[in-house]
């Protein structure tokens, strides 16, 4: 079973699939401006925009949720991909002057 963003509603900072949190956005200790994805085990991701957070939770929630439903990881939709993107400096693929390649 395919899970979308429908299967997923946010309560505050909680990401939940049918009422229970798979996944909670929190403040960076730093830069409070930005956020980090806490996973069920504590570990927390680097941190990006809320915006970035978001969209990265709900494609690390649906690999969690088939992984926890017996899929192997093979199976479940890659994540790194996302993580990339939520780690990525802002000035990838920018020149010393900030100017694009």
């Amino acid at each position: 079973m395919a899970l979308g963003r429908e299967h997923f509603t946010w309560r505050g900072l909680e990401l939940l699939n049918r009422g229970r949190p798979v996944l909670t956005l929190v403040a960076d200790e730093i830069y409070p401006h930005l956020f980090r994805i806490r996973y069920p085990n504590g570990w927390t991701s680097t941190s990006a925009n809320i915006s970035r957070c978001k969209d990265a939770a709900y494609a690390h929630a649906r690999a969690l949720l088939k992984q926890k439903d017996g899929q192997s990881a093979a199976e479940a939709p890659h994540s790194g991909e996302v993580e990339e993107l939520v780690s990525r400096p802002r000035n990838a693929g920018r020149a010393a002057d900030g100017k694009p390649h």
